[in-house]
């Protein structure tokens, strides 16, 4: 486009040709306002900043809008180069597209802004080349606008037409007429149209009138009520593959905010649906032997105690645990071993009945739910189960082996007046319980769980101890009590034994030899030995340097590598305690890990620490076994003790552990002394400390003690 400056009016006109020429201006022209101000006031109101530049990239003119971007005044601008005004950055970037406008081609561009100010914006620049009467270029009119808000409804459009696109989800947008107004690629390929295709299509005619009355009608409604509508169906497809489709529908309004359709997202979960449905049956099922796993079966047990609550009639739970399973598994290995729970598996399979459920809970242990089944069956079922399975050919790698299992059997009744009804843990409990019976009795044989039976109260009672200790460990429900060693031979030091209590969550301090029983059998001493052993060093400071503290350790510890190398390593790091401890073991303890225990004994004597070998003559060949172990000092066992003021067989064996222990350089402690007459005995026997109610009883340990100051 060419832009010709308007030629002057000259002087010399004569009137009659400048009358003519106002008369031609007002026919065309007819506003009293010279049409220049007009231009002036149109560019004005555009808001563009435009200047005006010479071929010396001098600006000769600006409008407001470039002052205001600028923020300079037009006596600063006009006559100055564009470099000074723009920056050299801007001069040089630009300074192509001047030179091609005074060449007289025209342009417009849109660019990032470079400088501070219009950092962050996208301006629109055009070039305007104006010509002169010599039809050469007299000047450049350049105008920029700020296009930041264009410029990102436009990405963002853009971006938005990109993932309707790009997406797999089909996506429509439905009238309130049921017509479609578009569709995305996805959503027309899927029944291989083009997007064009759809629009003015009813969606019953898309989906067929059976699917749109039926569904699809009643869920536009809501939607176009104002709801969104979420729901999943399956959709077949040609060839007859069936998909799974989650279907989206949300409201489409207008600028108003009045509905004028439905938005809808149609997404292929096929994958996902199947993948969630393999994950359900995982979830539910044994990998290796396809039965029921233990949330199956705690789900099964739960709704058969239901059926039971609702039809009042009997039913039975099974736990089956292998006897012996460890020594197959050595054996044929694990391939082995997973074979042999496989073919255990099919052979359950077969005795259940449809309604059954079988199980595999873990490791070798099955479970068998039996619905509508009194005590005379489900006996009968656990006879053929483990005759079953005794007469189970399994030979793995040319090696047969002999399988036999014990079962539980807890019996499911219905309610009888006030009879509380069992949980599905207390079912599962007493089924584990009476299998542990089984298998205490020689395994191989079903055993219907009955409270009543002495065994299984005993079960029961440890059961609930090892739960007290479990508790005790994790709340830290445990105190340390002492009580005094005396020496009766007025040569020994004293000392202080530390003893555990249990205290429950009224505070009562709880008996500790059943609990401590629990914990040996359960394997749980090593972690309360530990406790004691830090406890212990921790409060070493509150105890009198002179009284020497005794700490009992349970066989399981000795035994345990971790624990001998904890005791070890704290001893290490506690120097100043050498001297100042002694630990008791027991003549059990140590004649069964004999060389584990003569390692241990020889490591805490090297670091100071004495040993004291506890209930000496309990049973075993003691006198033999006493020269095979380091120690300071031996504890008689307080059977032996009792009766050793009315019994001189016990007073003549007292003499006897006396005179050896003398041999070879011990001490000799005797406990359980009651009474001030077995003291004196003791003391003429030779027995060199003493520790009993008699001399102290036990007591919290607070405060700075000592054995004199808690004995009697």
């Amino acid at each position: 486009m060419s832009l010709r400056k308007p030629e002057p009016e000259t002087t010399g006109t004569p009137p009659t040709e400048r009358a003519e020429t106002s008369a031609e201006t007002a026919a065309h022209w007819p506003i009293a306002v010279h049409r220049e101000v007009v231009r002036s006031t149109i560019i004005e109101m555009n808001r563009a900043g435009v200047f005006v530049c010479d071929r010396d990239y001098r600006m000769w003119d600006v409008d407001g809008a470039f002052l205001d971007m600028e923020g300079l005044s037009r006596a600063e601008v006009i006559g100055r180069r564009v470099e000074d005004i723009l920056g050299s950055k801007v001069f040089a970037l630009r300074r192509d597209n001047l030179d091609e406008a005074f060449a007289g081609q025209a342009s417009r561009i849109r660019v990032p802004g470079v400088r501070d100010k219009t950092l962050g914006k996208y301006l629109e620049v055009f070039f305007q080349p104006v010509f002169g009467r010599d039809e050469e270029v007299a000047c450049v009119i350049c105008a920029v606008r700020d296009v930041t808000q264009f410029q990102n409804l436009n990405e963002r459009l853009s971006m938005h037409e990109e993932i309707l696109r790009q997406t797999t989800d089909r996506i429509s947008v439905v009238g309130t007429d049921f017509r479609y107004r578009m569709t995305n690629r996805a959503n027309a390929a899927f029944s291989g149209l083009s997007p064009d295709d759809f629009i003015g299509v009813h969606v019953r005619d898309h989906i067929g009138a059976e699917r749109f009355n039926k569904r699809a009608k009643a869920h536009f409604e809501r939607c176009f009520a104002g709801q969104s509508v979420e729901y999943e169906h399956e959709l077949s497809v040609p060839g007859g593959e069936m998909r799974h489709m989650r279907v989206r529908m949300d409201p489409y309004r207008d600028d108003e905010g009045e509905v004028t359709g439905a938005l809808i997202v149609l997404r292929d979960i096929t994958e996902a649906a199947l993948m969630a449905k393999t994950l359900r049956r995982q979830a539910r099922e044994d990998a290796l032997t396809g039965l029921a796993n233990r949330h199956a079966l705690q789900e099964g047990l739960e709704r058969l105690l239901a059926d039971v609550k609702a039809s009042d009639r009997p039913a039975a739970l099974f736990t089956i645990d292998l006897d012996g399973f460890k020594v197959v598994n050595d054996i044929a290995g694990h391939s082995g071993g997973d074979a042999l729970l496989q073919q255990i598996a099919g052979l359950l399979r077969s005795h259940a009945g449809p309604d059954m459920l079988c199980a595999r809970v873990g490791g070798d242990e099955f479970s068998v739910l039996a619905p509508d089944m009194d005590a005379a069956a489900a006996q009968d079922l656990g006879h053929r189960i483990t005759s079953g399975l005794s007469s189970m050919r399994f030979i793995w790698q040319d090696i047969p082996h002999a399988i036999t299992a014990s079962v539980g059997i807890a019996l499911i009744k219905p309610g009888r007046g006030g009879d509380p009804e069992k949980s599905a843990f207390q079912l599962l409990n007493q089924a584990d319980q009476a299998c542990l019976h089984a298998k205490s009795i020689g395994g191989a044989r079903p055993v219907v769980y009955r409270p009543d039976a002495d065994e299984m109260v005993a079960h029961r009672l440890d059961i609930g101890n090892l739960q007290i200790v479990r508790n005790a460990l994790e709340a830290d429900c445990f105190e340390l009590y002492t009580m005094p060693i005396l020496p009766i031979d007025a040569v020994s030091s004293p000392h202080l034994e530390v003893l555990l209590r249990i205290v429950d969550d009224d505070g009562r301090v709880l008996a500790p030899a059943a609990l401590i029983s629990s914990a040996e059998r359960h394997g749980l001493m090593p972690r309360i030995d530990r406790w004691v052993v830090e406890r212990t060093l921790a409060n070493l400071h509150s105890v009198d340097p002179g009284t020497c503290l005794t700490i009992n350790l349970s066989g399981l510890s000795i035994g345990d590598p971790e624990f001998t190398t904890f005791l070890l390593s704290a001893l290490d790091a506690r120097p100043e305690t050498a001297g100042r401890l002694a630990f008791e073991i027991t003549e059990t303890a140590a004649v069964r890990s004999m060389a584990t225990a003569q390692a241990l004994i020889d490591a805490l004597r090297a670091r100071g620490c004495r040993v004291i070998l506890d209930d000496f003559g309990s049973g075993l060949s003691s006198f033999a076994y006493l020269r095979q172990f380091r120690i300071d000092s031996l504890k008689i066992d307080g059977a032996i003790i009792g009766e050793v003021a009315q019994d001189e067989v016990q007073r003549t064996i007292v003499a006897g552990i006396v005179a050896v222990a003398r041999k070879i350089g011990v001490g000799v402690i005797a406990e359980y002394v009651e009474d001030a007459e077995t003291l004196e005995i003791l003391r003429n026997l030779g027995v060199t400390m003493a520790q009993g109610y008699h001399i102290g009883r036990p007591a919290p340990w607070v405060g700075r003690r000592s054995a004199s100051q808690i004995a009697r």
